[in-house]
């Protein structure tokens, strides 16, 4: 399967063209390497997207050939980002509510 439909199918984008537009500004890598959108993804293919201001890390886990619902979308893929990123998000996220407050 496409990474660009695949994407579109667990959920991770709202759209397939949402997908290929990240894909082709270069903020999503599969097993570390620049990408096109046609590229096959695999089980087991580690999937890096950047959604600003970190890089989100997915395992994928089963390969689902069209987009279904939330509950069923969940299973296919595993988030394995880094605590340190997660960390940050959090930083980022509490900065913006406490500017956002003022």
């Amino acid at each position: 399967m496409r990474i660009d439909k695949f994407l579109w199918a667990v959920r991770l984008y709202k759209t397939r063209s949402m997908a290929t537009n990240a894909i082709k500004s270069d903020k999503i890598k599969v097993n570390g390497e620049s990408i096109k959108p046609s590229r096959k993804v695999e089980m087991g293919d580690e999937v890096e997207i950047f959604k600003a201001p970190i890089w989100r890390t997915y395992r994928v886990k089963e390969i689902i050939e069209q987009r279904v619902s939330a509950a069923i979308a969940q299973p296919c893929i595993e988030e394995i980002t880094s605590e340190q990123e997660l960390n940050k998000l959090e930083e980022y996220l509490e900065e913006k509510r406490f500017y956002l407050s003022r």
